[in-house]
């Protein structure tokens, strides 16, 4: 007998649970602001579910454990179970995003960087944040500690896996012209203690895709989530120009 559920596992994503596998179902939705901006996008879950795939068996290739198991065309992907951490994890190699609006706001100084949209940050940083309260905090490392939601060892694990993710994708994506500005992941333990790459990894949703062209000329040109939180253009579009781009 097949047994079959489903829950919605985030703003974009459905948990499908067959027979004690695991599924994520990537779907048409989009959210922007914490949710104060939602709507649906013809296939946009089917871009994120194959540059997920894309970009996961490459990780593994590179010697990064992740929960991926295997791509059902044309928007599933099979995934092992893991209780995922409450910590996302956050990579910037180039001043964008919050990390800019807490420089404006006085929240925060940028030392060493210049303070600019599309600066680039010397050797990058990693930064946590919240994962499962109402809306996403920036917490720094004790606060991940005094929580015990990780060990020292298990938070250095995550940074320097972070890093690996960042080199492994950056250096693929200049190659296709292509800058890795910034981009946000996040990590589970499986049944037997084991922390893995989770969820989604290398897709407009959770990266920031700048083309490399217009960047030199000085123009930032989102060929990610961007189009959609300020109006840029047409979501499905920059989408289907990013997988495209990617995947080739």
């Amino acid at each position: 007998m097949t047994t079959t559920t489903r829950e919605q596992a985030g703003k974009s994503k459905d948990v499908i649970k067959k027979d004690g596998k695991t599924f994520f179902e990537f779907t048409d939705r989009i959210t922007a602001f914490d949710g104060m901006k939602k709507d649906e996008y013809p296939d946009k879950g089917e871009v994120c579910c194959r540059l997920s795939t894309y970009w996961f068996e490459i990780l593994e290739k590179e010697g990064i454990p992740t929960h991926f198991r295997a791509f059902v065309p044309p928007n599933v992907m099979e995934v092992e179970y893991l209780e995922i951490i409450p910590v996302e994890v956050i990579w910037r190699n180039f001043v964008a995003g919050s990390l800019l609006k807490r420089y404006e706001s006085g929240e925060k100084p940028l030392v060493g960087i210049e303070p600019r949209l599309g600066a680039r940050i010397p050797e990058g940083i990693c930064e946590f944040t919240t994962k499962f309260e109402a809306t996403d905090r920036l917490i720094d490392e004790q606060e991940v500690l005094d929580n015990r939601w990780l060990t020292r060892e298990e938070l250095d694990m995550i940074k320097e896996s972070t890093r690996r993710v960042n080199n492994v994708m950056s250096a693929h994506l200049l190659e296709k012209g292509i800058i890795l500005a910034d981009f946000k992941i996040e990590f589970g333990k499986n049944l037997a203690g084991k922390i893995l790459l989770a969820d989604e990894v290398g897709t407009p949703d959770g990266c920031r895709f700048w083309d490399a062209g217009s960047y030199d000329e000085g123009r930032i040109e989102s060929l990610d989530k961007d189009v959609y939180r300020y109006e840029k253009g047409d979501l499905s579009d920059a989408y289907a120009t990013i997988m495209r781009r990617i995947c080739g």
